[in-house]
Protein backbone atom coordinates (compact mmCIF):
# COMPACT_ATOMS: atom_id res chain seq x y z
CA UNK A 1 0.00 0.00 0.00
CA UNK A 2 1.40 3.24 -1.22
CA UNK A 3 1.98 6.14 1.42
CA UNK A 4 -0.08 9.26 1.02
CA UNK A 5 1.99 12.21 -0.44
CA UNK A 6 1.00 14.90 2.01
CA UNK A 7 3.70 12.25 4.14
CA UNK A 8 6.66 13.34 2.35
CA UNK A 9 7.18 16.50 4.45
CA UNK A 10 7.40 14.28 7.59
CA UNK A 11 10.20 12.33 5.56
CA UNK A 12 11.76 15.27 4.50
CA UNK A 13 11.97 16.30 8.80
CA UNK A 14 14.79 15.12 11.26
CA UNK A 15 14.81 11.97 13.05
CA UNK A 16 12.75 12.50 16.37
CA UNK A 17 14.74 11.87 19.03
CA UNK A 18 18.37 12.00 17.15
CA UNK A 19 20.72 13.27 19.70
CA UNK A 20 23.99 15.32 19.60
CA UNK A 21 25.00 18.19 17.08
CA UNK A 22 25.98 17.87 14.16
CA UNK A 23 28.04 20.31 11.18
CA UNK A 24 25.34 20.47 8.60
CA UNK A 25 21.72 19.77 8.12
CA UNK A 26 20.42 16.35 6.77
CA UNK A 27 20.67 16.41 2.76
CA UNK A 28 17.62 14.21 1.26
CA UNK A 29 19.01 11.66 -2.08
CA UNK A 30 16.56 10.99 -4.62
CA UNK A 31 16.91 7.51 -6.90
CA UNK A 32 15.36 8.32 -9.80
CA UNK A 33 13.72 5.92 -11.75
CA UNK A 34 16.57 4.14 -14.22
CA UNK A 35 16.34 3.44 -17.61
CA UNK A 36 15.98 0.38 -18.66
CA UNK A 37 18.27 -1.39 -21.95
CA UNK A 38 16.45 -4.75 -21.67
CA UNK A 39 14.20 -5.33 -18.62
CA UNK A 40 12.12 -2.83 -17.17
CA UNK A 41 11.17 -4.83 -14.62
CA UNK A 42 15.02 -5.41 -13.57
CA UNK A 43 16.04 -1.67 -13.57
CA UNK A 44 12.81 -0.86 -11.35
CA UNK A 45 14.66 -4.04 -8.90
CA UNK A 46 17.73 -2.18 -8.84
CA UNK A 47 16.55 1.82 -8.23
CA UNK A 48 14.44 -0.58 -5.73
CA UNK A 49 17.53 -2.19 -3.91
CA UNK A 50 19.49 0.64 -4.43
CA UNK A 51 17.30 3.08 -2.52
CA UNK A 52 16.79 0.70 0.62
CA UNK A 53 20.91 -0.09 0.93
CA UNK A 54 21.62 3.32 0.96
CA UNK A 55 19.60 4.27 3.44
CA UNK A 56 20.66 1.23 5.83
CA UNK A 57 24.44 1.90 4.76
CA UNK A 58 23.56 6.10 5.86
CA UNK A 59 23.58 7.24 8.72
CA UNK A 60 19.72 8.19 9.36
CA UNK A 61 20.88 11.67 10.94
CA UNK A 62 22.76 12.42 7.97
CA UNK A 63 21.09 11.21 5.13
CA UNK A 64 16.92 10.66 4.39
CA UNK A 65 16.57 9.25 1.16
CA UNK A 66 13.50 9.19 -0.78
CA UNK A 67 11.46 6.36 -0.86
CA UNK A 68 9.97 4.73 -3.67
CA UNK A 69 6.06 4.51 -2.89
CA UNK A 70 6.90 8.05 -2.75
CA UNK A 71 8.46 9.17 -6.14
CA UNK A 72 5.35 6.55 -7.18
CA UNK A 73 3.22 8.89 -5.64
CA UNK A 74 4.33 12.23 -6.71
CA UNK A 75 4.21 10.85 -10.62
CA UNK A 76 1.09 9.73 -10.11
CA UNK A 77 -0.32 13.17 -8.95
CA UNK A 78 1.89 14.93 -12.00
CA UNK A 79 -0.44 12.77 -14.13
CA UNK A 80 2.50 10.54 -15.44
CA UNK A 81 2.85 6.26 -14.47
CA UNK A 82 4.56 5.43 -11.20
CA UNK A 83 7.01 3.27 -13.27
CA UNK A 84 7.66 5.96 -15.56
CA UNK A 85 11.40 6.67 -16.44
CA UNK A 86 11.79 10.78 -16.64
CA UNK A 87 14.01 12.86 -18.97
CA UNK A 88 16.51 14.98 -17.25
CA UNK A 89 14.65 18.14 -17.14
CA UNK A 90 11.52 15.99 -15.57
CA UNK A 91 14.14 14.67 -13.03
CA UNK A 92 15.27 17.56 -12.27
CA UNK A 93 11.57 19.59 -11.87
CA UNK A 94 10.68 16.24 -9.58
CA UNK A 95 13.44 16.73 -7.50
CA UNK A 96 12.93 20.62 -6.79
CA UNK A 97 9.62 19.27 -5.77
CA UNK A 98 10.77 16.34 -3.56
CA UNK A 99 13.17 19.13 -2.00
CA UNK A 100 16.17 16.81 -2.72
CA UNK A 101 19.86 17.90 -2.39
CA UNK A 102 21.15 14.73 -4.34
CA UNK A 103 20.03 12.53 -6.77
CA UNK A 104 21.42 9.03 -8.45
CA UNK A 105 20.77 8.87 -12.17
CA UNK A 106 21.79 5.99 -14.33
CA UNK A 107 20.56 3.43 -16.95
CA UNK A 108 20.31 -0.28 -16.48
CA UNK A 109 21.82 -3.07 -18.84
CA UNK A 110 19.66 -6.27 -18.58
CA UNK A 111 20.58 -9.31 -20.22
CA UNK A 112 19.72 -13.48 -18.75
CA UNK A 113 21.94 -13.66 -16.29
CA UNK A 114 23.72 -10.77 -16.03
CA UNK A 115 23.20 -6.79 -15.08
CA UNK A 116 25.12 -3.84 -15.47
CA UNK A 117 24.56 -0.28 -14.23
CA UNK A 118 25.90 3.01 -15.33
CA UNK A 119 24.99 5.71 -12.82
CA UNK A 120 26.30 9.06 -11.33
CA UNK A 121 25.41 10.99 -8.49
CA UNK A 122 23.92 14.88 -9.17
CA UNK A 123 23.86 17.74 -7.07
CA UNK A 124 20.69 19.93 -7.01
CA UNK A 125 22.67 23.16 -6.57
CA UNK A 126 24.75 22.80 -9.16
CA UNK A 127 23.13 20.32 -11.67
CA UNK A 128 26.03 20.85 -14.14
CA UNK A 129 28.20 18.92 -12.12
CA UNK A 130 28.60 15.23 -11.91
CA UNK A 131 30.36 12.31 -10.12
CA UNK A 132 30.42 9.19 -11.81
CA UNK A 133 29.94 6.14 -9.99
CA UNK A 134 31.95 2.79 -10.96
CA UNK A 135 30.36 0.43 -13.32
CA UNK A 136 28.95 -2.39 -11.98
CA UNK A 137 28.20 -5.47 -13.46
CA UNK A 138 26.71 -8.54 -11.45
CA UNK A 139 24.73 -11.84 -11.71
CA UNK A 140 21.35 -10.38 -10.23
CA UNK A 141 19.77 -6.83 -9.87
CA UNK A 142 19.83 -7.43 -6.38
CA UNK A 143 23.59 -7.54 -6.13
CA UNK A 144 23.95 -5.01 -8.56
CA UNK A 145 21.93 -2.83 -5.52
CA UNK A 146 24.09 -4.14 -3.39
CA UNK A 147 27.43 -2.98 -5.03
CA UNK A 148 26.40 0.43 -6.31
CA UNK A 149 24.63 1.35 -3.29
CA UNK A 150 28.45 0.84 -1.52
CA UNK A 151 29.77 3.25 -4.39
CA UNK A 152 27.47 5.61 -3.64
CA UNK A 153 28.26 6.14 0.24
CA UNK A 154 31.79 5.89 -0.73
CA UNK A 155 31.31 8.93 -3.16
CA UNK A 156 29.07 10.84 -0.60
CA UNK A 157 32.40 10.57 1.62
CA UNK A 158 33.82 13.71 0.16
CA UNK A 159 30.44 15.90 1.32
CA UNK A 160 31.24 17.18 4.12
CA UNK A 161 34.44 17.93 2.71
CA UNK A 162 33.01 19.50 0.00
CA UNK A 163 30.74 21.79 2.01
CA UNK A 164 33.38 23.15 4.04
CA UNK A 165 34.97 23.92 0.64
CA UNK A 166 31.87 25.95 -0.45
CA UNK A 167 31.39 27.56 2.74
CA UNK A 168 34.67 28.89 3.43
CA UNK A 169 35.03 30.04 -0.07
CA UNK A 170 31.73 32.18 0.83
CA UNK A 171 33.68 33.33 3.40
CA UNK A 172 36.61 34.85 1.60
CA UNK A 173 38.73 32.23 3.29
CA UNK A 174 40.18 30.55 0.72
CA UNK A 175 43.01 28.50 1.87
CA UNK A 176 40.87 26.91 4.59
CA UNK A 177 38.68 26.13 1.30
CA UNK A 178 41.05 24.71 -0.72
CA UNK A 179 42.37 22.40 2.28
CA UNK A 180 38.84 21.18 3.18
CA UNK A 181 38.85 20.30 -0.84
CA UNK A 182 42.45 18.85 -0.69
CA UNK A 183 40.82 16.44 2.67
CA UNK A 184 37.97 15.55 1.05
CA UNK A 185 39.95 13.97 -2.31
CA UNK A 186 41.76 12.12 0.59
CA UNK A 187 38.99 10.57 1.77
CA UNK A 188 37.67 9.98 -1.87
CA UNK A 189 40.23 10.16 -4.83
CA UNK A 190 37.77 9.54 -7.49
CA UNK A 191 36.24 13.15 -6.42
CA UNK A 192 34.58 15.47 -9.19
CA UNK A 193 33.00 17.52 -6.69
CA UNK A 194 35.72 18.51 -4.41
CA UNK A 195 37.65 19.12 -6.93
CA UNK A 196 35.46 21.48 -9.06
CA UNK A 197 35.80 23.39 -5.58
CA UNK A 198 39.67 22.86 -5.46
CA UNK A 199 39.91 24.46 -9.15
CA UNK A 200 37.65 27.01 -8.38
CA UNK A 201 39.41 28.47 -5.29
CA UNK A 202 42.94 27.34 -6.40
CA UNK A 203 43.88 31.05 -8.55
CA UNK A 204 42.95 33.26 -5.45
CA UNK A 205 45.02 31.49 -3.65
CA UNK A 206 48.18 32.37 -6.06
CA UNK A 207 48.73 28.76 -6.96
CA UNK A 208 51.08 27.55 -9.92
CA UNK A 209 49.09 27.42 -13.26
CA UNK A 210 50.60 23.81 -13.44
CA UNK A 211 48.87 23.06 -10.21
CA UNK A 212 45.62 24.44 -11.88
CA UNK A 213 46.75 22.36 -14.95
CA UNK A 214 46.76 19.48 -13.27
CA UNK A 215 43.29 19.29 -11.08
CA UNK A 216 41.58 20.18 -13.50
CA UNK A 217 43.12 17.90 -15.89
CA UNK A 218 42.11 15.54 -12.88
CA UNK A 219 38.49 16.64 -12.75
CA UNK A 220 37.33 15.91 -16.93
CA UNK A 221 39.21 12.56 -16.43
CA UNK A 222 36.42 11.62 -14.13
CA UNK A 223 33.67 14.07 -15.82
CA UNK A 224 34.29 14.78 -19.34
CA UNK A 225 31.25 17.23 -19.70
CA UNK A 226 32.57 19.90 -16.83
CA UNK A 227 32.86 23.12 -18.85
CA UNK A 228 33.85 25.36 -15.84
CA UNK A 229 37.20 22.79 -15.69
CA UNK A 230 37.16 22.73 -19.49
CA UNK A 231 37.88 26.28 -19.21
CA UNK A 232 40.07 26.79 -16.71
CA UNK A 233 42.26 23.96 -17.83
CA UNK A 234 42.70 26.11 -21.20
CA UNK A 235 43.59 28.91 -19.11
CA UNK A 236 45.99 27.13 -17.09
CA UNK A 237 47.71 25.74 -20.40
CA UNK A 238 47.38 29.20 -21.83
CA UNK A 239 49.48 30.43 -18.89
CA UNK A 240 51.70 27.88 -19.06
CA UNK A 241 52.77 28.72 -22.77
CA UNK A 242 51.25 25.45 -24.15
CA UNK A 243 49.27 26.98 -27.09
CA UNK A 244 49.17 23.86 -29.23
CA UNK A 245 47.68 22.29 -26.17
CA UNK A 246 45.69 25.51 -25.11
CA UNK A 247 43.99 25.51 -28.32
CA UNK A 248 42.76 21.93 -28.54
CA UNK A 249 41.44 22.69 -24.51
CA UNK A 250 39.55 25.43 -26.12
CA UNK A 251 38.42 23.01 -29.17
CA UNK A 252 37.27 21.11 -26.46
CA UNK A 253 35.30 23.99 -24.79
CA UNK A 254 33.67 24.92 -27.99
CA UNK A 255 32.20 20.90 -28.46
CA UNK A 256 30.91 21.19 -24.92
CA UNK A 257 29.15 24.62 -25.49
CA UNK A 258 28.51 25.54 -28.40
CA UNK A 259 25.24 26.93 -27.67
CA UNK A 260 26.79 29.62 -25.19
CA UNK A 261 27.13 32.37 -27.31
CA UNK A 262 29.81 34.25 -24.77
CA UNK A 263 32.16 31.30 -24.74
CA UNK A 264 31.89 30.54 -28.59
CA UNK A 265 33.13 34.30 -29.24
CA UNK A 266 35.68 34.00 -26.40
CA UNK A 267 37.24 30.93 -27.71
CA UNK A 268 37.37 31.37 -31.12
CA UNK A 269 39.28 34.86 -30.17
CA UNK A 270 41.32 32.98 -28.40
CA UNK A 271 42.37 30.23 -30.37
CA UNK A 272 43.06 33.31 -33.27
CA UNK A 273 45.61 34.62 -30.78
CA UNK A 274 47.01 31.28 -29.84
CA UNK A 275 47.31 31.20 -34.03
CA UNK A 276 45.26 28.29 -34.88
CA UNK A 277 43.16 29.93 -37.52
CA UNK A 278 42.63 26.29 -39.00
CA UNK A 279 41.05 25.18 -35.45
CA UNK A 280 38.56 28.41 -35.81
CA UNK A 281 37.24 27.76 -38.86
CA UNK A 282 36.71 24.35 -38.22
CA UNK A 283 34.09 25.45 -35.90
CA UNK A 284 32.47 28.48 -37.31
CA UNK A 285 29.76 26.83 -39.82
CA UNK A 286 28.48 25.25 -36.20
CA UNK A 287 28.88 28.62 -34.26
CA UNK A 288 27.20 30.30 -37.38
CA UNK A 289 24.27 28.00 -37.70
CA UNK A 290 23.81 28.51 -33.47
CA UNK A 291 23.54 31.78 -33.67
CA UNK A 292 22.40 33.03 -37.05
CA UNK A 293 21.99 36.86 -36.07
CA UNK A 294 25.25 37.17 -34.21
CA UNK A 295 27.62 39.02 -37.03
CA UNK A 296 30.69 38.27 -35.07
CA UNK A 297 31.64 34.95 -35.37
CA UNK A 298 31.70 35.83 -39.21
CA UNK A 299 34.22 38.89 -38.65
CA UNK A 300 36.58 36.31 -36.54
CA UNK A 301 36.06 33.91 -39.13
CA UNK A 302 37.18 36.45 -41.78
CA UNK A 303 40.22 37.18 -39.45
CA UNK A 304 41.34 33.33 -39.54
CA UNK A 305 41.26 33.63 -43.71
CA UNK A 306 43.20 36.55 -43.45
CA UNK A 307 46.11 34.48 -40.80
CA UNK A 308 45.86 31.78 -43.43
CA UNK A 309 46.82 34.40 -46.35
CA UNK A 310 43.30 32.80 -47.92
CA UNK A 311 42.64 35.71 -49.57
CA UNK A 312 39.73 34.51 -51.98
CA UNK A 313 38.25 33.75 -49.25
CA UNK A 314 38.93 37.36 -47.49
CA UNK A 315 37.30 38.66 -50.79
CA UNK A 316 34.23 36.64 -50.70
CA UNK A 317 33.33 36.81 -47.07
CA UNK A 318 34.77 40.70 -46.90
CA UNK A 319 32.33 41.39 -49.75
CA UNK A 320 29.11 39.51 -47.58
CA UNK A 321 30.09 41.66 -44.01
CA UNK A 322 30.58 44.83 -46.43
CA UNK A 323 26.99 44.29 -47.37
CA UNK A 324 25.42 43.50 -44.27
CA UNK A 325 27.45 43.93 -41.24
CA UNK A 326 27.90 47.66 -40.08
CA UNK A 327 30.33 46.74 -37.34
CA UNK A 328 32.27 45.25 -40.04
CA UNK A 329 32.33 48.88 -42.24
CA UNK A 330 33.17 50.84 -39.21
CA UNK A 331 36.05 49.52 -38.19
CA UNK A 332 39.36 50.21 -40.73
CA UNK A 333 41.19 47.43 -39.95
CA UNK A 334 38.89 45.07 -41.30
CA UNK A 335 38.52 47.35 -44.95
CA UNK A 336 42.57 47.30 -45.31
CA UNK A 337 42.35 43.72 -45.18
CA UNK A 338 39.51 43.61 -47.56
CA UNK A 339 41.04 46.13 -50.15
CA UNK A 340 44.14 43.97 -50.10
CA UNK A 341 42.24 40.91 -50.80
CA UNK A 342 40.80 42.28 -53.47
CA UNK A 343 43.53 43.44 -54.83
CA UNK A 344 45.73 40.23 -54.47
CA UNK A 345 42.71 38.49 -56.42
CA UNK A 346 43.00 40.68 -59.50
CA UNK A 347 39.39 42.68 -58.73
CA UNK A 348 41.65 46.15 -58.82
CA UNK A 349 38.28 48.18 -59.50
CA UNK A 350 36.76 47.17 -56.57
CA UNK A 351 39.31 47.47 -54.55
CA UNK A 352 40.08 51.08 -55.99
CA UNK A 353 36.41 51.55 -55.31
CA UNK A 354 36.22 50.80 -51.57
CA UNK A 355 39.91 51.98 -50.94
CA UNK A 356 38.85 55.73 -52.12
CA UNK A 357 35.29 54.78 -49.86
CA UNK A 358 36.69 54.26 -46.73
CA UNK A 359 39.35 56.73 -47.13
CA UNK A 360 36.62 58.94 -47.13
CA UNK A 361 34.59 57.65 -44.53
CA UNK A 362 37.84 56.96 -41.98
CA UNK A 363 39.75 60.03 -42.97
CA UNK A 364 42.21 59.80 -39.83
CA UNK A 365 43.42 56.48 -40.66
CA UNK A 366 47.29 56.86 -42.40
CA UNK A 367 47.42 53.01 -43.11
CA UNK A 368 44.43 53.09 -45.36
CA UNK A 369 45.92 56.55 -47.19
CA UNK A 370 48.66 54.79 -47.86
CA UNK A 371 47.21 51.70 -49.23
CA UNK A 372 45.46 54.14 -51.28
CA UNK A 373 48.48 55.40 -52.47
CA UNK A 374 49.90 52.45 -54.06
CA UNK A 375 46.64 51.27 -55.51
CA UNK A 376 46.36 54.93 -57.05
CA UNK A 377 50.62 54.74 -57.48
CA UNK A 378 52.28 56.23 -54.65
CA UNK A 379 54.80 58.07 -56.71
CA UNK A 380 51.86 60.43 -57.59
CA UNK A 381 53.76 63.70 -57.01
CA UNK A 382 50.01 65.33 -55.81
CA UNK A 383 48.62 62.93 -54.09
CA UNK A 384 52.06 62.37 -51.63
CA UNK A 385 52.40 65.69 -51.14
CA UNK A 386 48.41 65.65 -49.88
CA UNK A 387 49.32 62.80 -47.55
CA UNK A 388 52.75 64.48 -46.20
CA UNK A 389 50.59 67.25 -45.75
CA UNK A 390 47.88 65.20 -43.80
CA UNK A 391 50.09 63.05 -41.91
CA UNK A 392 53.35 65.18 -41.81
CA UNK A 393 54.68 62.06 -38.54
CA UNK A 394 54.04 59.10 -40.76
CA UNK A 395 57.49 57.36 -41.75
CA UNK A 396 55.89 55.54 -44.28
CA UNK A 397 55.14 58.46 -46.36
CA UNK A 398 58.73 59.74 -46.05
CA UNK A 399 60.01 56.85 -47.04
CA UNK A 400 58.35 56.83 -50.28
CA UNK A 401 59.00 60.51 -50.76
CA UNK A 402 62.06 59.09 -50.67
CA UNK A 403 62.18 56.60 -52.90
CA UNK A 404 60.34 59.24 -55.53
CA UNK A 405 63.55 61.68 -55.19
CA UNK A 406 65.87 58.75 -55.29
CA UNK A 407 64.00 58.16 -58.68
CA UNK A 408 64.32 60.95 -60.12
CA UNK A 409 68.28 61.77 -59.26
CA UNK A 410 67.35 63.83 -56.62
CA UNK A 411 69.73 62.10 -53.91
CA UNK A 412 69.78 64.97 -51.34
CA UNK A 413 66.16 65.53 -51.52
CA UNK A 414 65.73 61.69 -50.72
CA UNK A 415 68.18 62.19 -47.53
CA UNK A 416 66.22 64.98 -46.07
CA UNK A 417 62.81 62.95 -46.47
CA UNK A 418 64.88 59.72 -45.09
CA UNK A 419 65.45 61.85 -42.01
CA UNK A 420 62.23 63.12 -41.53
CA UNK A 421 60.81 59.38 -41.65
CA UNK A 422 63.78 58.40 -39.02
CA UNK A 423 62.93 61.06 -37.01
CA UNK A 424 59.12 59.71 -36.79
CA UNK A 425 60.36 56.10 -36.38
CA UNK A 426 63.74 56.09 -34.45
CA UNK A 427 63.38 52.33 -34.91
CA UNK A 428 63.55 52.49 -38.66
CA UNK A 429 66.97 50.69 -39.42
CA UNK A 430 66.01 50.41 -43.29
CA UNK A 431 65.97 54.14 -43.27
CA UNK A 432 69.42 54.61 -41.84
CA UNK A 433 71.01 52.45 -44.17
CA UNK A 434 69.09 53.80 -47.04
CA UNK A 435 70.23 57.51 -45.88
CA UNK A 436 74.19 55.95 -45.37
CA UNK A 437 73.62 54.36 -48.52
CA UNK A 438 73.01 57.83 -50.46
CA UNK A 439 75.66 59.99 -48.44
CA UNK A 440 78.16 56.98 -49.70
CA UNK A 441 77.00 57.98 -53.31
CA UNK A 442 77.23 61.61 -52.47
CA UNK A 443 81.14 60.98 -51.62
CA UNK A 444 80.12 62.07 -47.96
CA UNK A 445 81.41 59.37 -45.67
CA UNK A 446 81.89 60.94 -42.60
CA UNK A 447 77.94 61.64 -42.84
CA UNK A 448 77.43 58.27 -43.99
CA UNK A 449 79.29 56.66 -41.10
CA UNK A 450 77.63 59.25 -38.96
CA UNK A 451 73.65 57.11 -40.49
CA UNK A 452 75.36 54.17 -39.14
CA UNK A 453 76.24 54.91 -35.99
CA UNK A 454 72.54 56.70 -35.32
CA UNK A 455 71.27 53.23 -36.77
CA UNK A 456 68.88 51.48 -34.03
CA UNK A 457 70.90 48.37 -32.01
CA UNK A 458 68.02 46.52 -31.64
CA UNK A 459 65.74 44.55 -33.56
CA UNK A 460 67.53 42.97 -37.24
CA UNK A 461 71.33 43.94 -35.86
CA UNK A 462 72.59 41.23 -38.20
CA UNK A 463 71.32 43.30 -41.08
CA UNK A 464 73.14 46.04 -39.55
CA UNK A 465 76.49 44.15 -38.49
CA UNK A 466 76.34 42.68 -42.15
CA UNK A 467 76.23 45.86 -43.88
CA UNK A 468 78.78 47.40 -41.73
CA UNK A 469 81.11 44.87 -42.48
CA UNK A 470 80.43 44.88 -46.48
CA UNK A 471 81.19 48.63 -46.56
CA UNK A 472 84.16 48.30 -44.86
CA UNK A 473 85.33 46.02 -46.81
CA UNK A 474 84.72 48.22 -50.14
CA UNK A 475 86.75 51.03 -47.90
CA UNK A 476 89.65 48.85 -47.36
CA UNK A 477 89.57 48.16 -51.12
CA UNK A 478 90.04 51.15 -52.00
CA UNK A 479 92.61 52.16 -49.62
CA UNK A 480 96.79 52.84 -49.70
CA UNK A 481 99.12 53.40 -47.78
CA UNK A 482 98.95 57.09 -47.66
CA UNK A 483 95.46 57.44 -47.01
CA UNK A 484 95.10 56.70 -43.05
CA UNK A 485 91.52 58.33 -43.07
CA UNK A 486 90.42 55.52 -44.89
CA UNK A 487 91.76 53.38 -43.04
CA UNK A 488 90.00 54.83 -39.85
CA UNK A 489 87.02 54.71 -41.45
CA UNK A 490 86.86 51.04 -42.41
CA UNK A 491 88.47 50.29 -38.51
CA UNK A 492 85.09 52.53 -37.34
CA UNK A 493 82.57 50.39 -39.43
CA UNK A 494 84.45 46.58 -38.44
CA UNK A 495 84.61 48.52 -34.71
CA UNK A 496 80.31 48.30 -34.87
CA UNK A 497 80.00 45.38 -36.46
CA UNK A 498 82.29 43.70 -33.50
CA UNK A 499 80.19 45.67 -30.96
CA UNK A 500 76.76 44.42 -32.07
CA UNK A 501 78.31 40.80 -32.20
CA UNK A 502 82.02 40.03 -31.85
CA UNK A 503 82.58 36.80 -34.31
CA UNK A 504 86.61 35.71 -35.55
CA UNK A 505 85.26 37.31 -38.75
CA UNK A 506 84.38 40.85 -37.01
CA UNK A 507 87.84 40.08 -34.85
CA UNK A 508 90.02 39.54 -37.85
CA UNK A 509 88.99 42.47 -40.19
CA UNK A 510 89.29 44.35 -37.15
CA UNK A 511 92.78 42.89 -36.89
CA UNK A 512 93.82 43.64 -40.26
CA UNK A 513 92.79 46.36 -40.77
CA UNK A 514 94.32 48.44 -37.27
CA UNK A 515 97.49 46.52 -38.95
CA UNK A 516 96.81 48.25 -41.85
CA UNK A 517 96.15 51.55 -40.36
CA UNK A 518 99.38 51.59 -38.57
CA UNK A 519 101.20 50.54 -41.49
CA UNK A 520 99.79 53.68 -42.95
CA UNK A 521 100.84 55.94 -39.96
CA UNK A 522 104.25 54.35 -39.93
CA UNK A 523 105.07 55.15 -43.50
CA UNK A 524 103.90 59.05 -43.25
CA UNK A 525 106.09 58.73 -40.03
CA UNK A 526 109.12 57.56 -41.81
CA UNK A 527 108.79 60.20 -44.54
CA UNK A 528 108.42 62.68 -43.09
CA UNK A 529 110.54 62.21 -39.74
CA UNK A 530 107.81 62.96 -37.19
CA UNK A 531 106.45 61.63 -34.21
CA UNK A 532 102.85 61.93 -33.60
CA UNK A 533 102.57 59.47 -36.50
CA UNK A 534 104.81 57.29 -34.92
CA UNK A 535 103.13 56.94 -32.06
CA UNK A 536 100.23 56.58 -33.51
CA UNK A 537 100.91 53.60 -35.47
CA UNK A 538 101.78 52.37 -31.67
CA UNK A 539 98.52 52.97 -30.32
CA UNK A 540 96.79 51.39 -33.08
CA UNK A 541 98.75 48.48 -32.74
CA UNK A 542 97.17 48.10 -29.32
CA UNK A 543 93.61 47.40 -30.69
CA UNK A 544 95.61 45.13 -33.18
CA UNK A 545 97.15 42.77 -30.35
CA UNK A 546 93.57 42.81 -28.75
CA UNK A 547 91.72 41.53 -31.68
CA UNK A 548 94.31 38.80 -31.94
CA UNK A 549 94.68 38.16 -28.19
CA UNK A 550 90.52 37.18 -28.59
CA UNK A 551 90.98 34.84 -31.36
CA UNK A 552 90.36 35.60 -35.33
CA UNK A 553 89.72 32.13 -36.38
CA UNK A 554 92.55 29.41 -37.44
CA UNK A 555 94.30 28.90 -40.69
CA UNK A 556 96.79 30.32 -42.71
CA UNK A 557 95.58 33.53 -42.56
CA UNK A 558 94.94 33.75 -39.08
CA UNK A 559 99.04 32.98 -39.00
CA UNK A 560 99.88 35.34 -41.34
CA UNK A 561 98.20 38.14 -39.07
CA UNK A 562 100.08 36.96 -36.24
CA UNK A 563 103.39 37.16 -38.23
CA UNK A 564 102.72 40.35 -39.58
CA UNK A 565 101.45 41.91 -35.97
CA UNK A 566 104.98 41.00 -34.86
CA UNK A 567 106.89 42.49 -37.70
CA UNK A 568 105.23 45.81 -37.57
CA UNK A 569 105.01 46.09 -33.94
CA UNK A 570 109.05 45.66 -34.30
CA UNK A 571 108.78 48.51 -36.91
CA UNK A 572 106.94 50.83 -35.19
CA UNK A 573 108.84 50.65 -31.88
CA UNK A 574 111.76 51.01 -33.78
CA UNK A 575 110.64 54.24 -35.09
CA UNK A 576 109.51 55.73 -32.18
CA UNK A 577 112.62 54.68 -30.18
CA UNK A 578 114.59 57.15 -33.21
CA UNK A 579 111.31 60.03 -34.08
CA UNK A 580 110.39 60.66 -30.64
CA UNK A 581 113.90 60.48 -28.81
CA UNK A 582 113.76 61.26 -24.79
CA UNK A 583 114.09 65.07 -23.11
CA UNK A 584 117.70 65.07 -22.54
CA UNK A 585 118.29 65.00 -18.64
CA UNK A 586 118.63 68.67 -16.70
CA UNK A 587 121.97 68.18 -14.73
CA UNK A 588 122.78 71.42 -13.49
CA UNK A 589 121.33 70.88 -10.40
CA UNK A 590 118.35 72.87 -8.48
CA UNK A 591 118.53 76.18 -8.50
CA UNK A 592 118.82 77.85 -5.65
CA UNK A 593 118.20 82.04 -4.92
CA UNK A 594 120.10 84.12 -3.17
CA UNK A 595 119.50 85.06 -0.16
CA UNK A 596 117.84 88.71 0.08
CA UNK A 597 120.00 91.54 1.65
CA UNK A 598 119.72 92.79 5.01
CA UNK A 599 117.12 95.53 5.72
Amino acid sequence: MRRPLCLLSVFLCGVPGATGAQEFTRQTLLVAPLHAEGSDRVARQVAAGLRTRIARLSERRELFVVGGDTVESLLENSGFRGDTVLSEVQTLVTARQMRADEVVVGRVISRPGAVEVHAQLRLMRDWRLRQPLPVVRAATAGAAADTLARHVVAARSQMVGLRRCENFAREGKLRDAARSAEEAIARYPASTFARNCLAVVLPFNEAPADSLRRVTAALLAGDSLNVVAAVMHAQSLMALQRPADAAQAWMRVLALRPDSLTLGLNAMELLLRLQHPALALQVTPRLVALHPEEPRFRRLAFRAHVALGAWPAVAALGDSLDAQDAGFRDDSTYAIRHVQALRVVGDTLAALSKSARVVKQHPGDVGLYLQYLQLVNGENVAALARGLAFFPGSSELHVMAARSAVTAGRRREAIASLSAAVSSDPFLLQGFLQMAELWFEEEQPDSALAAIARAPRNGATELLRAYAIARGRQMIRAASDTTPRAWQRAVSLFALADTLDSQSDSRALLAASTLQLARSELVIATQEKTCPEASRARTVLDLSSAMLDRGVGEGGSATELHEAYGALRAAVDNAVKVLCPPPPPNDSGPIRRAPSPPR
